[in-house]
């Protein structure tokens, strides 16, 4: 067999998104389909590895064969991408693949089962804010009560609704919550798989359950957050994004819900609106204080998400160590912004490679 090329970083993207280089389609010319920004991101990262002499490729989850290992890749150079049918392995991974099937877990596995196989991202951290549930159980203070549907039958659902009520009745301010419970897909990113009902309309909540048995539900109450944060004097449902790296916090946005709606996420419909850090309320640094304490983990990269009920109280809604790393076309400051963090991973990966070199 063929000795695979080694890389010193390799980007792997969830193969629901982005295409295999193994394809042998010859329509098939940029790992993502019909999506301009992603293609342009992702060139710019390997780009930024190129600038910062770090060999790199870009593969999917669909290409591992081994720990570090994949059998196909994607390369990219004077603005154009190329693909390459043979193997490649690499000891630093930069992962945007989150899966959620017995497969995708088992690949992931796979992925980094040897201790010279070193994810970008804290694997703790990673697990922690991908399940939703458990995000919670560890950061119950902070958070908005949140309890898993065990099933989508009437029986489990109600009581289950039954408990989220019988926790909001002993809650030090259930005024910050209204009588419609959110149901969220546990596992799910995006905005996608997030439904609004009355706490007492439980049939609904089952009949939407049913109708997607391949995902796994939290419901929460219903935080009142329309009127709990004002940018430049105009109040909308706002949820505001801190962009932490190695502890610190390198950029941070607001995600503004169009009118009407209560979902903040740009695939959405909802805004970006990027902000100082002297910008963001006092109450939130607090908070997101006392989580970083609680987390304690530096050499990762991952996002808080927060929004401030009507009567001005700050609640952690979930971290994130996926975040976009795209850009709006349109959006000039969303561009730089998002080159601006590519560089500061690329940076980061470069003295991680430096120091393996030395050890």
């Amino acid at each position: 067999m063929p000795t695979p090329n080694v890389f010193d970083v390799i980007v792997v993207y969830n193969s629901k998104t982005a295409i295999s280089a193994s394809t042998k389609s010859q329509d098939v010319i940029t790992p993502f389909k019909d999506n301009s920004s992603y293609n342009k991101a992702y060139g710019y990262f390997l780009k930024v590895c190129h600038a910062q002499h770090l060999t790199a490729s870009f593969t999917t989850s669909s290409d591992i064969v081994g720990p570090g290992k994949f059998k196909s890749y994607w390369t990219y150079s004077d603005k154009i991408w190329t693909k390459h049918h043979s193997r490649c392995q690499t000891g630093q991974i930069f992962s945007k693949f989150s899966p959620t099937t017995i497969e995708g877990k088992r690949l992931r596995k796979l992925l980094f089962s040897s201790e010279n196989v070193k994810p970008f991202n804290n694997l703790k951290v990673f697990e922690l804010f991908f399940d939703k549930q458990k995000t919670y159980d560890q950061l119950s203070t902070h958070a908005i009560p949140t309890i898993a549907l065990p099933s989508s039958s009437l029986f489990d659902i109600r009581q289950t609704c039954d408990k989220l009520a019988n926790i909001m009745g002993t809650h030090p301010h259930s005024d910050d919550f209204s009588d419609s419970i959110i149901m969220k897909d546990r596992y799910g990113a995006g905005g996608k798989n997030i439904y609004k009902f009355k706490s007492t309309d439980t049939i609904s909540i089952s009949t939407i359950a049913a109708k997607n048995p391949t995902l796994s539900f939290i419901i929460q109450p219903f935080a009142k957050f329309d009127k709990g944060y004002s940018f430049n004097k105009l109040a909308s449902a706002t949820d505001i994004r801190l962009i932490y790296l190695n502890g610190l916090i390198i950029s941070c946005y607001l995600r503004i819900a169009k009118s009407g709606d209560y979902r903040c996420n740009q695939h959405q419909g909802g805004s970006m609106q990027y902000i100082s850090v002297d910008q963001i309320p006092k109450a939130i640094l607090v908070k997101a204080k006392q989580i970083m304490q609680t987390l304690d983990k530096r050499s990762s990269l991952f996002t808080l998400d927060f929004i401030i009920s009507n009567s001005g109280r700050p609640y952690f809604l979930e971290g994130n160590t996926g975040p976009g790393l795209n850009w709006d076309p349109d959006d000039q400051t969303d561009k730089l912004e998002a080159k601006k963090l590519i560089t500061l991973i690329v940076k980061e990966l470069s003295d991680r490679v430096v120091a393996s070199r030395s050890n």
